[in-house]
């Protein structure tokens, strides 16, 4: 297919996108190819690029797509969430803090960076901006923490998780 319409694009950009949520990497990755043989600065399929072979542990390969997203749209807020993720994996705190923040600057509304930047005030032991950014990601209808010290990559729908920041709230009011 050597050329598509924005809308051919976009429904391509949707479906692929779809597949990316079920796990159905193989197809969204020949979807998101055909979206970049059209327009290979297409910020959002570099970034889905970015999501796949994060998925697939190939941590190189989905910080050179996150980087290329940035290069395309140096304000694409899920490009540079993304791209903390792999910066915090990588144990660099205080970068993927910067870009949450940055991401966070452009879309201030962006859930999927509030709930990590919570998840790395609770590592800090820095409960109130926690908790902060929890409401906010709430808000944002993104509330969820994976709890193992290795990933950060979120998972939808944690009521274990916000019970027990509701309960840290009411200790931290019911002790002062």
């Amino acid at each position: 297919m050597n050329s598509m319409n924005k809308e051919e694009i976009q429904e391509k950009f949707e479906e692929a996108s779809a597949a990316v949520d079920v796990a159905r990497f193989e197809k969204a990755e020949d979807l998101l190819q055909e979206i970049l043989e059209v327009d290979p600065e297409h910020a959002g399929a570099l970034n889905k690029m970015g999501v796949i072979h994060a998925y697939k542990k190939e941590k190189g390969k989905a910080r050179e797509y996150f980087e290329q997203s940035l290069q395309a749209d140096r304000q694409n807020a899920p490009a540079l969430t993304n791209l903390a993720n792999i910066y915090l994996e990588g144990g660099n705190q205080h970068q993927a803090e910067n870009m949450y923040n940055e991401a966070l600057k452009y879309d201030p509304e962006y859930g999927p960076a509030h709930n990590n930047l919570a998840a790395i005030y609770k590592k800090r032991g820095e409960y109130g901006k926690m908790v902060s950014s929890l409401k906010k990601a709430r808000k944002a209808g993104t509330i969820s923490v994976d709890h193992s010290e290795k990933s950060i990559f979120l998972n939808p729908g944690c009521l274990l998780f916000l019970g027990l920041v509701i309960l840290g709230l009411i200790l931290i009011f019911w002790l002062q």
